[in-house]
């Protein structure tokens, strides 16, 4: 699977944030320590390496409804580009 474009991790923290969760109340819904959601929000490269399709899907379905509809939008076009996925 190609990865075209690099996935953000400040638009994680952008929709963590818009939906009104710290850091640390996010990590206990999606399943991950508070460290781990630091790294992806920050886009460490380790991180950002080993970050899975399931932690995406978790932290974008405990979030996206609160989210602005540009946030939503943004991070959802982002993420099919990431995986190599195609809507046309």
């Amino acid at each position: 699977m190609s990865r075209r474009k690099m996935f953000s991790g400040a638009q994680l923290r952008s929709l963590r944030k818009e939906a009104g969760y710290t850091q640390e109340e996010l990590a206990q819904r999606v399943g991950i320590s508070r460290e781990t959601v630091s790294a992806i929000e920050n886009d460490k490269p380790e991180t950002m390496d080993n970050i899975g399709v399931g932690v995406v899907n978790k932290w974008w379905s405990i979030c996206r409804q609160t989210a602005s509809e540009q946030t939503r939008e943004s991070f959802f076009s982002t993420v099919m580009d990431y995986f190599g996925f195609n809507l046309s």
